[in-house]
C-alpha cells in the first residue's frame, strides 16, 4: 500500500472512517469534528491522503493542515521553515496495530518533503497513547506545550532532512525464481533511480562472474542480467531516516511489502545482500511472509575484507534456482 490523495469521490468513505473513531479510546474528537466541511477544505487544497487495501477500500487517511494559530506558537524551531502540520490521522479499528498508522505517517512526511517542506510539526493529546507511541517511533521531538480548542496538547516537531522513502520499484518478473534484497538504496542509487548505483559496490562484476556473463555497463545491461537469469531485485526497507548511505545510521525502519513479488512470481529462494538487509528481514518481514531468508556476504566496498573472488564464491549459491 502506498499514501496517495484522495478524491472528491471519497468524500462519504471518509465521513464514515472518522466517524468510526469517535468515542473509541484515544480518541479526542468531537461530535462536530472533524466534519465534512473539513474534508472538502482538505480536497480542494489536495492536502488529504489515504491509504487504500487491494479491494481499494480506504484503510487510513491523513490529512496536512495549515493553521496559522498553530503556525505562531513560539515552540517551533524558526530555523526548521518552512514546517507543514498534518492533522485527522485516522486508522480504520479493522486494520489497527498492524503499523498501518506508521505506514500514514512515513507517507505524509515524504509527501512535505517532496514539496520543500523542511520540517513537521503537530499537536497530540497527551493521553492519546497510540499517537505518541506512532510518533514516537519517527523521533518527534517535544518542544512544548499548549492549551487550543478546549484541549490540552503536546507540541511534537520533526527534521525532515533525514527521512527517505524508497524512491524506485523492484526489479522481477514472472520467471523470477530467486530474490535478492539490499537494505536501502545509497545516495548514488537514489540518484539513478536504479539498485547498486555506487561504481564501488561490488554487486554487478559478482553477478555477472557467477553467470559467467560481461559486466554490464547500462541500466538496460543490468536489468537483463537479472531478469535473464530468472532474478529479481528488492530492499528489505520502504521508509527510514538515514544520513548518506551509511547503514549504521539507518533507524524508524518501515519494511518493503514483499507480496507484491511474491504473489506474482515463484520465488523459491530469497537471499539478502549483507547483515543490515537480513536483520530487518529477519525481524519485520519474516514474521509476515513465514518465509527465511539466507544472509550472503555484502557486496558493498565497505565489506573490504571479502575480496571480489571470494564473494563470487559465495554468491555462486545463485545458479541453484530449485
Amino acid at each position: 500500500m502506498r499514501i496517495e490523495p484522495a478524491g472528491a469521490q471519497d468524500r462519504e468513505e471518509l465521513m464514515r472512517l472518522y466517524a468510526l473513531q469517535k468515542g473509541r479510546t484515544y480518541c479526542f474528537w468531537t461530535a462536530d469534528y472533524p466534519a465534512l466541511e473539513n474534508v472538502e477544505e482538505d480536497l480542494a487544497r489536495n492536502d488529504l491522503f489515504v491509504m487504500r487495501n487491494q479491494a481499494g477500500i480506504i484503510l487510513a487517511a491523513v490529512s496536512i493542515e495549515r493553521d496559522e494559530d498553530v503556525d505562531r506558537l513560539p515552540c517551533w524551531n524558526r530555523s526548521l521553515v518552512p514546517a507543514g502540520e498534518i492533522a485527522r490521522l485516522a486508522v480504520h479499528p479493522d486494520a489497527q496495530k498492524r503499523g498501518l498508522g506508521r505506514r500514514t505517517v512515513a507517507g505524509v512526511m515524504q509527501v512535505l518533503k517532496d514539496r520543500g517542506y523542511r520540517s513537521i510539526h503537530l499537536l497530540v493529546n497527551p493521553k492519546n497513547i497510540p499517537a505518541i507511541r506512532t510518533y514516537g517511533f519517527f523521533h518527534f521531538d517535544q518542544v512544548g506545550e499548549c492549551d487550543m480548542y478546549n484541549q490540552h496538547f503536546l507540541c511534537l516537531e520533526k527534521d525532515l532532512s533525514r527521512v527517505i522513502s524508497h524512491p524506485f520499484p523492484p526489479l522481477f518478473d514472472e520467471n523470477s525464481r530467486i530474490l535478492i534484497l539490499g537494505s536501502f538504496p545509497s545516495i548514488k542509487s537514489r540518484e539513478n533511480r536504479f539498485f547498486y548505483g555506487h561504481p564501488q559496490n561490488r554487486f554487478w562484476r559478482v553477478v555477472s562472474s557467477v553467470f559467467g556473463e560481461p559486466v554490464p555497463e547500462t541500466v538496460p545491461d543490468k536489468r537483463q542480467l537479472i531478469l535473464g537469469n530468472r532474478l529479481a531485485l528488492w530492499d528489505s526497507i520502504a521508509f527510514c531516516e538515514v544520513t548518506g548511505s551509511a547503514d549504521a545510521s539507518i533507524r524508524s525502519v518501515i519494511p518493503n511489502d514483499l507480496q507484491l513479488i511474491l504473489n506474482h512470481a515463484r520465488i523459491g529462494r530469497i537471499y539478502c545482500n549483507g547483515r543490515k538487509s537480513h536483520e530487518i528481514y529477519t525481524r519485520l518481514i519474516e514474521p509476515i511472509t513465514g518465509r527465511k531468508a539466507e544472509c550472503l556476504p555484502s557486496t558493498s566496498p565497505a565489506n573490504a575484507q571479502w575480496t571480489p573472488e571470494r564473494l563470487a564464491e559465495a554468491w555462486s549459491v545463485l545458479r541453484e534456482q530449485g
